[in-house]
């Protein structure tokens, strides 16, 4: 069984709001085929628009490209039990401070850090070793910016999770996957998933490269993704969740693998 609609995110975790909306975008594919690409919007309107998708379409899978949880030493130092807890954490300090995000202290790192500091352990999830592979190394909750980082799309985004459940969304492994359910993706590994034998190719090379296999789903947008690499990860998370061999299934019996409290990143299996 799979969706009838899947939808790719490439999210922000650029501190001005403005920045933020010029470089979230969103795909929509239906049947095969790109049938949505947007941008423009920022973070609460992005999920607002996932919501409106949702309702429209029940049976949809949403791609999401930052992390859900945390490693479970850093959940067991803050004395949290769940990823959920983790999540309310952020919303409050999104809502407080907007200077919450990028003013961590240790074990994040980020501006004017130039070393990272010492932690505790791992800064890694169990998941993130597992679907790394050449060219596509997912990185730490931790790290607040420079390249790779995902620490601050990760606290900017998880208040947006809360806003899905709240819709009726399931967050996958977090919650059985029933449909429309959110799960975690890395979008450079979405796109070896969808170009095995270009492992290592990056960049514009790897874009055109996944853009002329999957031309006829592509369509007029292929052009813009060719360009852009935002717009590029959106499409090929929605296109691989598209294309997963019985996506539901995969998630369930991912579900058993998954770590109850740091998650995990979906890599469908191609039908």
């Amino acid at each position: 069984m799979g969706p009838r609609r899947t939808v790719g995110v490439d999210w922000s975790g650029a501190a001005d709001p403005r920045a933020a909306a010029c470089t979230i975008w969103l795909a929509v594919v239906e049947d095969g085929r790109i049938v949505g690409l947007e941008t423009g919007r920022g973070r609460a309107a992005t999920i607002a628009r996932l919501i409106e998708l949702v309702f429209e379409e029940p049976e949809t899978v949403i791609g999401l490209d930052f992390c859900f949880s945390a490693p479970a030493w850093f959940l067991d130092q803050m004395g949290m039990r769940s990823a959920g807890e983790l999540w309310r954490w952020a919303e409050a300090g999104c809502a407080r401070d907007s200077a919450f995000v990028l003013s961590r202290d240790a074990p994040f790192w980020g501006p004017g850090i130039r070393v990272r500091p010492p932690r505790a352990g791992d800064p890694l999830r169990r998941t993130e070793h597992e679907v790394a592979r050449p060219g596509a190394q997912p990185g730490s909750i931790f790290q607040l910016s420079g390249p790779g980082s995902v620490g601050a799309q990760s606290l900017h985004g998880m208040p947006g999770l809360l806003a899905l459940c709240d819709a009726g969304v399931s967050i996958w492994p977090f919650d059985p996957p029933r449909l429309p359910c959110a799960v975690e993706v890395f979008p450079r590994v979405m796109a070896r998933v969808l170009s095995p034998d270009a492992a290592h190719v990056s960049g514009r090379g790897l874009r055109r490269d996944v853009c002329a296999r999957y031309a006829d789903a592509l369509g007029d947008v292929r052009g813009v993704l060719e360009e852009d690499q935002h717009a590029f990860d959106a499409a090929v998370t929605a296109l691989a969740l598209e294309r997963g061999r019985d996506l539901v299934r995969q998630l369930e019996e991912g579900r058993e693998h998954a770590d109850p409290r740091e998650g995990a990143i979906v890599v469908p299996e191609l039908a």
